[in-house]
């Protein structure tokens, strides 16, 4: 039993390590994580978030802010999707949508859609765990994001180059978006 179970997570990480294009979750960007890296999901949260681990194969941290009494990340990744019949075929894909957002409080992990989080809506679904933060805290994980992701693709202004400011639905990111241009421009 054990020997199957090495074989699956072998394959399984295989499957994960093949060359795949992800999207990020914030800004939509196309990018090869063989060239482009972000930080890997940090064990802990994996372990004490057990939503993360059923949910993805590999995962990364597209934003992290730390607060007194609250780690928040955003995140994204690989998940393993089968087929809906007995026997059905199972592939490993870069996840649909935006990713998540999770908070960290104490021992209570809270998991939800990432644009519900940045948006401060309510998600309706029926099993959702809504993650409220104020502005300062949402203002803060986005400017952990854009140091994420300019040491990821080598520079701000390589950043800026796969940026389609157009492709960006979320109020916040577009603003703090604006605010970054206005940085790197001198302005």
């Amino acid at each position: 039993m054990l020997m199957g179970a090495v074989v699956v997570l072998s394959s399984m990480e295989a499957l994960a390590q093949s060359p795949q294009l992800m999207s990020d979750p914030l800004f939509g960007i196309l990018y090869d994580p063989q060239k482009v890296h972000f930080d890997k999901i940090p064990p802990l949260l994996v372990d004490k978030c057990p939503a993360l681990r059923e949910r993805y194969v590999a995962a990364w941290v597209y934003g992290h802010l730390k607060t007194a009494d609250t780690d928040y990340f955003l995140i994204s990744g690989l998940m393993e999707f089968r087929e809906d019949k007995p026997g059905g075929s199972r592939t490993i894909a870069p996840e649909e949508g935006d990713g998540v957002a999770v908070a960290l409080r104490d021992s209570k992990c809270l998991v939800d859609q990432a644009d519900y989080f940045l948006t401060q809506d309510i998600n309706p679904a029926k099993h959702a765990t809504p993650i409220t933060a104020p502005e300062a805290v949402l203002n803060g994980i986005l400017a952990d994001a854009f140091r994420k992701y300019v040491a990821a693709f080598g520079g701000k202004q390589d950043f800026l180059k796969h940026v389609k400011p157009d492709a960006i639905a979320t109020p916040i990111v577009r603003k703090q978006l604006e605010i970054f241009y206005k940085e790197v421009s001198g302005r």
